[in-house]
């Protein structure tokens, strides 16, 4: 008998598919190939989105379990907050000052430009139930790559629909590395994405009275910038290096950066930055501290492990 129940709802294991990340960096230069999995995964995002959900589910992090979301921009707010949360609450949050006051300061800035990359029009919706979590070795394709099988389906949940957008790792590059040459590639293919959405969803039933709804919101995104915003927003470790490589140039030219920035923002972050620096400074040897003892303390039973082990052996 289990401990822990489960639902078992298909086998995937026969020799007609694998997964996609099996074959991924050979094969994903194929534009046969890629337009194959541009299409499966295109239906599977236009089924899930199908029907617009009048508001979405909270996340655990500062925001109740039973909390639901009328209006997209309390979301937003309540997204920034978690990251100003993991600086608060995380004991290594900040490198040292420098690294601090330049964090408090991109998050200050998001707060700002939060009215740029989000539409009025969309304020109360609507909410679009998407995958969060699509990577290669959780889809399972055939030797030409159409989609055959999905796993992990546990990661998903409705978000505010100018959010939509394919995963990041199209071309195989990682997130850091979307810049020059790499960028530019991504781009085609991203455009090379979008035309075969396009193509399915207007297959489907209109939204709004219009057959490329979806598609629409998205070509809008990487236009104004919302497609690296919205990402910043959802990954806590990327938000520093998305904000500096593609939301601050559509402001600011890079020679146009001043060195005193971070230095003069972050003090907007809150009342109690310099405070909170001192405390986040100290929090981080003190953990650093108690981190060294307890790998010192693991090597140390280890040693004296093997030489009990080596001593029985002579007796």
């Amino acid at each position: 008998m289990l401990e822990s129940g489960y639902l078992l709802m298909d086998y995937v294991g026969n020799s007609e598919v694998q997964m996609l990340s099996e074959t991924w960096e050979e094969d994903h230069h194929h534009r046969d190939k890629r337009i194959n999995l541009f299409r499966g995964l295109s239906r599977i995002m236009l089924s899930l989105s199908q029907k617009p959900l009048p508001q979405n589910g909270g996340i655990p992090t500062n925001i109740g379990r039973t909390l639901t979301y009328p209006a997209k921009d309390a979301y937003y707010h309540d997204l920034l907050a978690c990251h100003d949360s993991r600086i608060r609450h995380q004991p290594n949050s900040l490198s040292d000052e420098d690294d601090g006051r330049a964090q408090m300061a991109r998050l200050t800035i998001m707060r700002a430009l939060l009215p740029h990359f989000t539409n009025r029009e969309l304020r109360q919706g609507p909410f679009l139930y998407r995958l969060t979590d699509l990577h290669p070795s959780s889809i399972f394709v055939d030797r030409h790559w159409h989609v055959k099988c999905l796993v992990e389906l546990e990661w998903a949940c409705s978000l505010p629909a100018e959010t939509l957008r394919p995963p990041l790792w199209l071309t195989g590059r990682s997130m850091n590395d979307l810049t020059g040459e790499n960028l530019e590639a991504f781009k085609q293919v991203y455009e090379e994405f979008l035309d075969v959405f396009e193509e399915e969803e207007r297959l489907l039933p209109s939204i709004d009275n219009t057959h490329s709804y979806r598609t629409d919101l998205m070509r809008r995104a990487w236009q104004t910038g919302g497609f690296w915003y919205f990402h910043s927003l959802d990954s806590p470790r990327g938000l520093f290096n998305l904000f500096h490589q593609h939301i601050h140039p559509i402001f600011v030219s890079a020679h146009r950066v001043s060195s005193e920035f971070s230095r003069i923002i972050s003090d907007y972050w809150a009342v109690d930055t310099e405070t909170i620096i001192s405390t986040k400074l100290q929090d981080k040897e003190e953990y650093e501290k108690v981190l060294r003892q307890r790998f010192e303390d693991a090597v140390d039973r280890t040693l004296k492990k093997r030489l009990h082990t080596l001593t029985k052996s002579f007796e």
